[in-house]
């Protein structure tokens, strides 16, 4: 990301209200504590996953004392306890958890009390970042951990062998007020009722099964219509649902 100079220096856009900062982000989420303290509703962030070949290095020498976290605006019970549970990890994991805590810390003090954080992670630290985020917002505040597919193709590089196609981002709130994700509302343009069935529009989808026989019996068997006595037959995997379900 770099900035626009040319467009920044149009006179329509001298008012603009969003910032661009680069730095240090600790430095910077410093800075932005004093401005912004409790005044941002939505917070996204894509720390190093440490998978060991993303240039994730953190510095001996920068590893925190208490005095140094209590500066940051915590007490100095809650800073021992936060190096005492880094401590408790593996080198990797310590160091990584190290790096994490101030930032998430911050990232809480200038979220609102309806605010919300979202944070990407892969399997490498997908264990610690939950446990980092209950101790930090509170357990009762974890939202939701979300999954998505994060490639198409399959990875040979897991020397485990197994192809690992994705990632996962986690949610949590400040505090209760947060207002939960809805979702987008469900699209029914494409839902009508031709056949005036009395329980209302409908739409047509895919009726095939997803397990063979042998792990699903129930959704095996020959599909007739009741009016027409067509049989659809039973397919290799079966239907979606049991013939109780089909009736009904």
């Amino acid at each position: 990301m770099a900035e626009d100079i040319e467009h920044n220096q149009k006179t329509e856009n001298q008012n603009s209200e969003n910032v661009l900062i680069q730095g240090d982000n600790l430095e910077v989420l410093k800075h932005l504590k004093h401005a912004y303290k409790n005044q941002i509703k939505m917070i996204y962030i894509d720390p190093p996953y440490n998978t060991g070949s993303d240039g994730f290095v953190y510095q001996d020498d920068r590893k925190f004392t208490p005095q140094q976290l209590v500066e940051l605006g915590m007490d100095l019970e809650e800073a021992e306890r936060v190096l005492e549970f880094t401590a408790k990890k593996s080198n990797s994991h310590s160091a990584w958890l190290t790096f994490m805590y101030p930032r998430l810390y911050i990232a809480r003090e200038l979220l609102r009390d309806d605010g919300v954080i979202f944070i990407s992670i892969d399997d490498n630290e997908q264990a610690q970042l939950k446990i980092l985020c209950d101790e930090v917002f509170g357990e009762e505040n974890f939202v939701a951990e979300f999954v998505w597919k994060s490639r198409q193709n399959k990875d040979n590089r897991n020397i485990t062998g197994a192809s690992i196609d994705h990632e996962y981002i986690f949610c949590y709130s400040k505090t209760n007020l947060y207002k939960a994700l809805r979702g987008a509302e469900r699209d029914t343009s494409q839902y009508s009722n031709p056949d005036n069935d009395p329980r209302g529009n409908w739409a047509s989808g895919n009726m095939v099964g997803l397990l063979p026989e042998d792990q699903r019996p129930n959704c095996h068997y020959d599909l007739i219509n009741p009016k027409t006595g067509i049989n659809y037959g039973k397919p290799k995997l079966g239907w979606r649902y049991d013939k109780i379900q089909c009736n009904d």
